[in-house]
């Protein structure tokens, strides 16, 4: 409030109503005051706003208002609220909530026709919630079958991997017995080998010098035979001369000589002869002390299982 003894000039504010749909609006420009400088209070005898407001101008003058506004009929006076920004000062005073009148009876035929339209609206409803079921059991049906794919793919790998593993390990095992059976033949090949050659050897040698003796002494014994042959023949031609002389008694010196060299003759197959059966004895005891020789070696070789 103005102090006393200090002028005071009135204002005449600007206002503006604006009607809304759920309030009705009041604004008042108050140019220069500020909102501790403004105050609006209800009157309930006539149910009017007043707006009052005062602000110093300087050399004790003051500026003063005091507007009465009247509160429309359909207001919700308790809920009647203001803001003031800018130099501008709106007050809100809500609208009371208009109730619609019960509509009047329907005729039979627009309840025919309301009935319809809600069938119509529900069947269309029932149609929708059948697509929208038959969509998700489709759905469903598609992550089934998509999860069995899934787990018979998975099955048919890992079986082929397992059949790839199974025939790899008997694979594996094949070559590796193989391999076991062959380094034991190799080692009984080797073990047989190095007993073997020395048996051949010994056994072909007396067997090649056997038949080496046996055609030597079959050529001795023949030529001996040719040599035989011949001399006894040359034998017999002289000795019937020698008789056929001797009984004629008519001898030179040459006959006697050679009466003598028929003599040495007989010496001398007598003694070849003693000399062939000399060399076929020995030859053959020579093969048969060989033959025993080489058999001994293979026969102590081989352990004695026999107990001392």
């Amino acid at each position: 409030m103005a102090p006393s003894g200090e002028a005071q000039i009135n204002f005449v504010p600007k206002s503006e109503w604006k009607d809304q749909p759920d309030a009705t609006i009041l604004t008042i420009d108050l140019p220069g005051f500020t909102r501790e400088q403004v105050k609006v209070t209800f009157v309930h005898a006539s149910k009017m706003l007043r707006v009052t407001g005062e602000r110093p101008l300087g050399y004790r003058k003051w500026s003063c208002f005091n507007e009465m506004f009247t509160v429309p009929r359909n207001c919700l006076v308790d809920k009647i609220h203001g803001s003031f920004s800018f130099n501008t000062l709106t007050i809100t005073m809500p609208k009371e909530t208009i109730t619609k009148m019960p509509n009047l009876a329907e005729t039979p035929k627009t309840v025919a026709e309301r009935v319809e339209k809600l069938e119509e609206k529900r069947l269309l409803e029932v149609a929708r919630r059948k697509e929208e079921e038959a969509e998700k059991i489709k759905k469903l049906l598609e992550e089934k079958e998509g999860i069995i794919k899934k787990l018979q793919e998975e099955a048919k790998a890992k079986e082929m991997a397992e059949a790839k593993r199974l025939q790899e390990e008997a694979k594996a095992k094949e070559m590796a017995g193989a391999k076991k059976l062959e380094e034991e033949a190799k080692a009984k090949g080797k073990l047989v080998e190095e007993a073997t050659p020395e048996k051949s050897t010994q056994e072909k040698k007396p067997l090649d010098s056997t038949k080496s003796v046996s055609e030597r002494v079959s050529k001795v014994v023949k030529s001996a035979e040719e040599k035989l042959g011949y001399l006894g023949e040359k034998e017999k031609k002289i000795r019937k001369g020698i008789m056929e002389k001797v009984k004629g008694k008519d001898l030179t010196s040459e006959e006697k000589k050679s009466m003598v060299n028929v003599g040495v003759a007989t010496l001398v197959l007598f003694a070849l002869g003693a000399y062939v059966s000399y060399t076929i004895c020995s030859s053959s005891s020579s093969s048969s002390s060989t033959s025993s020789s080489s058999s001994s070696p293979s026969s102590s070789s081989s352990p004695s299982n026999k107990p001392e």
